[in-house]
């Protein structure tokens, strides 16, 4: 695989272990030699891929309908390998309950960061006012706090305009919604320091932050450089992570009493946040943990059965938690192109009745730590689903 970002993002790569392995995948050898299924998987649709080559976040609108991220952060990759001749455009597509795909929102040229001239739309979720909130992680082009919360803005059921309403994050990345307040990762709160060959890399900061919906409509806000001893008000919980992938807080979940979890990518682990009658949080401890979890994306609390559903971006698998922190694999595979359904590095999970819809993003990097099934981008670019009972 060639470099997957354009050259003038290697001054941020190289700080990011997760990023500056995005150069080759060579040597890279997965660890799962054979197929683990506990529940029956299957190909759910697969995307164009003359406008779809990485998909990423997910929800559902109001009709039951997948509203699904489109990033495209394969584009360097593909133009470079001469798969494509030019960049396709980030945009958000809808697959309806006959999985039928449309094209729901392109981004237009002035809804790209204005320093950057690019998007890279992450997790979304809908508010209470209709609107569609989504992350935007500038990460892979400049690295200096320019990742922001936009609002795709409703009118009639349909999207009419963009606006940005956070800026400042280093990586927004997962969302999700407790009534009002808007819980939003930022995956590297701050940039790890180089460390020689040999030397102990230090741990990772990340965290969750909290915006009330009714501050998000009076205005833009701005977050400041991440300060120890004078924490945003909007933080709501910090974690620190082994640093070996350079990826921390991820997803984030609301199960039926309203605690939050968030999922870290790089050491597999859910933590749970516990909040007083104010709304405060109180306390946040670790929820679950397993060998069998390498890693932990996107993550998804189902009412009916109160489980946590796990996407396992490295180790090519689907987890569920329940709430004892017992951690159950569903299915899990080799490296594969998808082509049968089978997950091609998993980074998002959502309930759709009684499906689970796997969204595979197959953006491979070179990973020295070993853990990384994924090797290689390769069509087609699917969706799978595991039915539940």
């Amino acid at each position: 695989m060639q470099k997957c970002l354009q050259s003038n993002a290697l001054s941020v790569l190289t700080t990011i272990c997760i990023i500056t392995a995005l150069f080759s995948i060579s040597g890279c050898k997965s660890k799962v030699e054979k197929a683990t299924v506990k529940r029956a998987l299957r190909l759910l649709i697969v995307l164009p891929a003359d406008e779809i080559n990485t998909p990423d976040g997910a929800t559902l609108d109001a009709e039951g309908n997948i509203i699904l991220s489109v990033p495209n952060f394969n584009n360097g990759a593909l133009l470079k390998d001469g798969v494509i001749k030019e960049p396709v455009l980030s945009k958000m597509v809808k697959i309806d309950k006959n999985n039928k795909l449309t094209t729901w929102y392109v981004f237009r040229q002035k809804d790209m960061h204005p320093d950057t001239g690019k998007i890279g739309p992450m997790d979304c979720a809908f508010g209470r006012d209709g609107n569609l909130y989504v992350a935007d992680m500038q990460i892979f082009w400049d690295g200096n706090h320019k990742s922001r919360l936009l609002r795709i803005n409703v009118e009639d059921g349909k999207p009419v305009s963009m606006d940005v309403v956070v800026e400042g994050f280093i990586v927004s990345n997962g969302m999700v919604w407790k009534g009002d307040t808007l819980f939003v990762t930022e995956t590297i709160l701050v940039h790890l320091p180089k460390v020689k060959k040999g030397e102990e890399k230090p741990q990772l900061l990340s965290a969750v932050y909290a915006f009330n919906l009714k501050e998000l409509r009076r205005g833009q806000i701005t977050l400041p450089p991440y300060d120890e001893n004078n924490p945003d008000k909007h933080i709501v919980a910090v974690f620190r992570s082994s640093g070996r992938v350079g990826f921390g807080a991820d997803g984030v979940a609301v199960d039926g009493e309203g605690n939050l979890y968030t999922s870290i990518i790089e050491d597999g682990l859910i933590y749970k946040t516990r909040f007083n009658d104010k709304g405060e949080p109180v306390e946040t401890k670790l929820f679950a943990k397993s060998n069998d979890m390498v890693s932990a994306d996107g993550i998804v609390w189902r009412e009916k059965d109160n489980r946590i559903y796990v996407a396992d971006i490295l180790h090519n698998a689907a987890h569920v938690v329940d709430m004892n922190g017992n951690v159950q694999t569903l299915h899990s595979n080799p490296d594969t192109d998808g082509a049968d359904g089978s997950l091609d590095q998993p980074c998002e999970v959502l309930i759709r009745e009684n499906e689970l819809i796997v969204v595979s993003m197959d953006m491979p990097w070179e990973d020295p730590t070993g853990l990384l099934v994924n090797t290689k981008i390769d069509e087609p670019y699917t969706l799978s689903v595991i039915p539940l009972q």
